[in-house]
């Protein structure tokens, strides 16, 4: 899987928020995509309560340029990089990578740098001081699967945070109510 997240993560053809590209996105998963609330708490309800984040990574590097752009941050600035995949059931579902600006890291105080499998979303969501911008969308195939994509950027304590979670195929047969 190590090899088709790096895929993922330097996939740089991202589709504006718009009800065309809403449209395009694999109908069985455009309802949890495009929720506006927090991913994490739709999953804990799709598990049953079986549901954890397995910390992949976690370190301070560039993010790739295409990023950068969508972050609004100086280019070849460092950011803590945080990798992760949500599993329900012991499976991967999602795969996520969030930017978070060092700013964010050094102020210590918020929980961003000791997050380990604790999910970014519970501290995001529950501190209630956050604003979404506009996302975008990514659906392409990947080791001869259909993955889908979205990119979220929170304004989030004076910075931005960075949110890009794909879809995994396993996703789809706990997808049956939502």
């Amino acid at each position: 899987m190590e090899k088709i997240y790096t895929a993922l993560a330097a996939h740089s053809n991202w589709w504006s928020d718009n009800p065309l590209s809403v449209s395009r996105l694999d109908p069985k998963l455009r309802t949890l995509v495009c929720t506006k609330g927090s991913l994490t708490t739709a999953l804990v309800s799709l598990s049953d309560g079986n549901f954890a984040v397995n910390l992949m990574r976690q370190r301070i590097t560039l993010p790739y340029f295409h990023e950068q752009k969508k972050q609004v941050c100086s280019l070849s600035q460092a950011a803590m990089i945080r990798e992760v995949e949500l599993k329900i059931h012991g499976e991967a579902v999602v795969y996520a990578r969030s930017i978070i600006p060092l700013s964010l890291v050094s102020k210590g105080r918020n929980g961003l740098a000791n997050l380990g499998r604790t999910p970014l979303g519970h501290l995001l969501f529950s501190d209630g001081r956050i604003r979404v911008s506009k996302r975008d969308f990514m659906q392409d195939t990947f080791d001869q699967q259909l993955v889908t994509a979205r990119r979220t950027p929170y304004d989030y304590q004076g910075s931005q945070i960075l949110v890009s979670e794909f879809f995994l195929p396993a996703l789809n047969k706990y997808l049956k109510d939502y």
